[in-house]
């Protein structure tokens, strides 16, 4: 029997007198037969070599076991156990095309399977598959067979397609701690052939699927039970493997961004600079997406925004269970942001830079590199958490500032990210009012985060408040302002954002503060949480803000905004704060108790004092009101202005998975795998 090429028919079915003659596949011939409950291996020892040489109609095969019914594939089980353990046998030989079309059948046949409703997934599919008494025989058999595939000696097409069975076998449920089939892969872990293959040159092109595969193994049941890919990864030093999981993660999120600004181009003047920079990355990683182009004409942007990020976006899931378990890892990430010095070779008015061409050929501008991998992460989330509208959305942004807060308490990470000379470009999202600042000259990192999170904050003002992630993104200015105060880094940044944002948070939640009596713990939560940060900047701003104007201008936002703190009074003096001082299910901040320090106490005084001098000062000058340009007054009563020095205002709670986030990154990990298993194959 020889394999068709294409569509290549091999069977005549005798039609009715005066019908025309049908030709059909011998492989639809084959599996009609097998559907119908028949054995067509019956009498017929080279049935099975013969089979798996026939290309597989995978479309075929996917529409039958569409169109059969649970109970129709329980009365055929013992068909679908000989082929699931003839396929596994077919695996093991040495024949390339046998090896790929078992492979194929096997695809096809547990996706039709997993596709199915059933009440108690494991035990409905191993008995469908194996026979329960054979389980613990067939699944090692059927691991090992996958292991060998991946190894060294196999083709590039033999190792991926492997690699593809193995998905669709682990993502089978879209909750992996129900898929018991999962366990036969922590028995004889494939670890190190995952690894092989993401280094691998010739099989680099699938590095994604790779690294994503391990990583949701690493997830499956890792506090119930021992799990290798997890201790793997915890004690994992190598540097190439680094380094690879980073190029791959920058090369998404530059793909992942570009569809964000096909839609809508948030940055027009700085077209030439973002697609210059795309070709750049492209150019030094192994496969690239389609960078940033003019965007399309999209009929409903926002309908179109909505239905994103994609679904390659998953790949963050990596980055943060690496930074969580891994030290070495966030070292590395440190050391590839060292790596990216200004260069005295390449400066351009202070700045590493390459000119490139205009579309005229008459002009040119400044392109500055953005080196480091991270700068692409970062881009890539501003976009996400400013178009943060749906729970799926919600749960990439969960994990983005998890991220943040992770790396912001790293202090080698902080050093690295607040030094002056190393400074970066970054293109943040645009695309919806209000706009921070286009900071369009290079800067430390730390001022881009701050950037990142001050973005979520003003983007995500709605009723149905999404109070743990406010908490997380409040925490992350917290840590950073904390690393700021206690190493005196005086840093350069547009503060008046900070202020802006913080205090317009707190005036959302006093004018909804009806529709957040449900939640009212966690509400309170986010609004100590901000006003402590206002505290820790009114007490100790002075040892990390770059000059005197900062510090005035935070005092006259606070004074500006007196009648928001008059409001917030009432509310502040009926929480009880020691309450909120336990742990919470973000534990993000341990708030200070009313009874240690009257949180508003400061704020008050401040506004209480400089209202009066400033009544003062416009009946003087017979002006209406204060501007900005006239913070002269504040600096001049400075030292009339009496202040209480409270104590830990730069203390916070270390972040910890257990146990307060778990059940939130199992239902993250949920929308991961779902979307991992409709990404974009990301082949040459």
């Amino acid at each position: 029997m020889q394999s068709p090429t294409k569509t290549e028919f091999t069977g005549i079915i005798r039609p009715a007198y005066g019908a025309k003659t049908v030709l059909k596949e011998k492989f639809v011939e084959i599996y009609e037969s097998f559907f119908k409950g028949n054995d067509p291996s019956a009498g017929q020892p080279n049935f099975w070599s013969e089979l798996f040489l026939l290309k597989v109609n995978v479309v075929y095969l996917l529409k039958c076991l569409s169109d059969i019914s649970q109970d129709q594939l329980l009365a055929i089980k013992n068909n679908i156990s000989k082929l699931f353990l003839k396929s596994i046998e077919t695996m093991k030989e040495e024949n390339v095309q046998r090896k790929i079309n078992a492979i194929d059948t096997l695809c096809a046949l547990l996706q039709g399977i997993f596709s199915k409703k059933f009440n108690n997934f494991s035990f409905e599919v191993i008995n469908l598959l194996t026979g329960l008494n054979n389980a613990d025989t067939v699944f090692p058999k059927f691991v090992d067979a996958i292991k060998c595939l991946m190894n060294d000696g196999e083709t590039a097409q033999v190792k991926y397609d492997a690699l593809r069975l193995t998905i669709v076998v682990v993502c089978g449920n879209s909750n992996i701690n129900q898929n018991s089939l999962n366990g036969y892969f922590m028995k004889d872990d494939i670890f190190d052939p995952l690894i092989n293959i993401m280094l691998a040159p010739e099989t680099s092109h699938v590095a994604y699927e790779a690294i994503m595969l391990l990583d949701i193994l690493a997830n499956y049941n890792k506090h119930e039970s021992k799990n290798p890919y997890l201790i793997k990864l915890i004690n994992l030093k190598n540097e190439a493997v680094f380094e690879k999981i980073m190029n791959v993660l920058a090369t998404t999120c530059v793909n992942c961004r570009s569809k964000y600004i096909d839609i809508q181009d948030d940055d027009e003047a700085n077209k030439y600079f973002v697609s210059s920079l795309a070709s750049y990355v492209g150019s030094i990683l192994s496969w690239t997406g389609n960078g940033t182009k003019k965007h399309s004409n999209v009929s409903d942007p926002e309908l179109a925004f909505v239905r994103l990020p994609s679904a390659n976006v998953s790949i963050i899931l990596v980055f943060y269970d690496l930074l969580n378990n891994n030290k070495r890892f966030v070292d590395h990430l440190a050391k590839s942001i060292v790596k990216f010095p200004i260069s005295a070779e390449s400066k351009v008015n202070g700045r590493d830079s390459t000119t490139i061409a205009t579309e005229n050929g008459k002009e040119s501008i400044e392109m500055v590199r953005d080196g480091p991998y991270f700068c692409e992460f970062l881009s890539i989330s501003s976009y996400i958490l400013q178009h943060n509208r749906t729970n799926r959305t919600a749960s990439y942004a969960n994990v983005i500032l998890l991220i943040l807060v992770i790396l912001v308490e790293d202090s080698t990470f902080n050093k690295v990210i607040c030094e002056d000379e190393r400074r970066f470009i970054v293109r943040l999202c645009r695309q919806r009012p209000p706009l921070l600042q286009n900071a369009k000259f290079p800067r430390p990192l730390v001022g881009i985060i701050l950037d990142v999170v001050i973005g979520f904050i003003n983007h995500n003002l709605r009723r149905k408040l999404q109070t743990d992630l406010y908490s997380m993104s409040l925490g992350v200015i917290h840590r950073i302002m904390s690393y700021l105060k206690k190493n005196c880094v005086r840093l350069p940044y547009h503060w008046s954002e900070i202020w802006q944002s913080l205090i317009g948070l707190l005036k959302f939640i006093l004018s909804n503060i009806e529709y957040f009596q449900q939640d009212r713990d966690s509400v309170n939560e986010v609004l100590l949480s901000a006003i402590n940060i206002i505290n820790l900047s009114v007490t100790f701003g002075d040892s990390f803000f770059p000059d005197p104007i900062s510090y005035d201008n935070l005092f006259y936002e606070i004074i500006r905004a007196k009648e928001t703190f008059d409001g917030l009074s009432s509310i502040v003096n009926k929480t009880n704060f020691t309450k909120l001082g336990s742990p919470t299910k973000s534990a993000f901040q341990k708030p200070m108790s009313s009874s240690q320090f009257d949180v508003l106490s400061n704020i008050n005084t401040i506004c209480t004092h400089f209202s009066l001098k400033i009544e003062g000062w416009k009946l003087t000058n017979r002006v209406k009101s204060i501007t900005p340009e006239q913070v002269a007054i504040i600096n001049a009563n400075y030292d009339t202005l009496e202040l209480v020095t409270p104590e830990k205002l730069d203390h916070y709670t270390p972040y910890n998975e257990i146990p307060y986030h778990v059940p939130l990154l199992r239902q993250v990990l949920r929308v991961i795998v779902e979307d991992f298993k409709r990404r974009e194959v990301l082949l040459d």
